[in-house]
């Protein structure tokens, strides 16, 4: 009698289990977590504005191992510029050679930012992962998830990119929202972009910001991600 009534009480739980473990949120985070466990992969990153112009945003191109090491290039004018990070410490190089995230940032101002954003900067595995647990109202078509950021979130997004003026204090970020969208293939994730808008307060002047940005997965399992032996000695 007993075997019976916990069979059937199994048998009236299991599709609240199954919906349980089958929200979209669940694939999003299944899809990076996915990826994060392949032993390398590289990605490009391009950063348009409202008006889709890519200006003044260099775009950015990626690879990391699963061991945690990142390595992040981007144009500096026409010159290529390589950072790596791995972990609480990066180097760069610079026209005096490779240095590490302290001596880069020991002047401050916008060079201590910049070191602050290189540290925070996120691999899409991990940003992803982190991601699906953000969203509202997610919805799925065609191997494609969207969803609409949190108002935190949104705002949390939006702090990287609207530095205060020198002198004076931050601006105020008044009703961030955004929206993500995920496309995944064979259960894991190959690209995605993330979308974001607020009204910027600075004193007694309001601007709208609108930024948007994509980012493309590629060469899952075959990047060669190879650090110079000076910037090897800068990571330790």
């Amino acid at each position: 009698m007993k075997k019976a009534l916990i069979i059937g009480f199994i048998g009236l739980l299991a599709p609240t289990l199954f919906a349980a473990q089958s929200k979209p949120q669940d694939k999003i985070a299944s899809a990076a977590k996915q990826l994060g466990e392949k032993p390398n992969y590289s990605w490009t990153t391009t950063i348009k504005e409202g008006d889709g112009s890519s200006q003044p945003f260099p775009g950015i191109s990626g690879k990391a191992n699963k061991g945690g090491l990142t390595c992040l290039t981007t144009m500096m004018g026409t010159t290529p510029s390589d950072v790596y990070v791995n972990g609480q410490k990066g180097t760069a190089k610079g026209p005096g050679g490779w240095r590490t995230f302290d001596e880069i940032a020991k002047p401050g101002g916008f060079a201590a930012g910049l070191v602050r954003y290189m540290l925070s900067y996120k691999a899409p595995s991990v940003e992803c992962g982190a991601l699906s647990g953000k969203l509202l109202n997610v919805n799925e078509e065609k191997g494609m998830l969207s969803g609409e950021l949190n108002g935190a979130a949104a705002k949390e997004y939006l702090e990287f990119f609207i530095p205060p003026f020198a002198g004076q204090a931050p601006p105020k970020i008044a009703d961030p929202h955004g929206s993500v969208k995920f496309w995944i293939e064979k259960g894991m994730l190959t690209k995605y972009e993330i979308d974001v808008q607020c009204k910027v307060i600075r004193g007694d002047q309001e601007s709208e910001y609108h930024r948007n940005t994509t980012v493309e997965i590629k060469d899952v399992g075959t990047t060669k991600l190879e650090v110079p032996e000076e910037a090897k000695q800068k990571l330790l």
